[in-house]
């Protein structure tokens, strides 16, 4: 029979696992990220940064699915929500033009549309990620 800090751990690693999966259906389906290119003063083309910004939307979202999955298997919940927090914490990060990556400034570009759901879900994740470290935590010092 599982305890109930196990039941809460598997309960926290499905809704992650949501959250990114929710994170990786925006980005790639929902409101995705134009596909546009910009075309440099050499003639060259490149992808503009929204579209890095939204390779690293989906890179995130997959670790924090494995992270959700190693959670939900493994009685690992402290190291499983530490890095979700550090996983949530990067996602915002890479909306800052000095730190991360950016997004395009002009509010009629694709990468605007698909901010608020990534913050959102980014959000979300970090709460659950609080959580789970909270309960860890908590159990532990319950169990002394």
């Amino acid at each position: 029979m599982m305890s109930s800090k196990e039941k809460t751990g598997k309960m926290l690693s499905v809704l992650e696992a949501a959250a990114a999966l929710f994170i990786i259906v925006s980005v790639k389906v929902i409101v995705p990220v134009c596909p546009g290119m910009l075309e440099l003063v050499s003639g060259k083309q490149v992808h503009m940064k929204c579209y890095y910004a939204g390779a690293a939307f989906v890179l995130f979202a997959v670790l924090l699915l494995v992270n959700a999955i190693v959670g939900f298997a493994a009685k690992q919940q402290l190291a499983c929500g530490i890095m979700t927090i550090a996983l949530a914490v990067s996602l915002f990060v890479t909306f800052s033009d000095s730190v991360g990556i950016g997004i395009c400034a002009n509010p009629e570009m694709a990468c605007q549309m698909t901010a608020p759901f990534v913050k959102t879900a980014a959000a979300v994740e970090l709460i659950l990620g609080v959580i789970a470290v909270f309960v860890t935590i908590k159990k532990g010092a319950d169990e002394r």
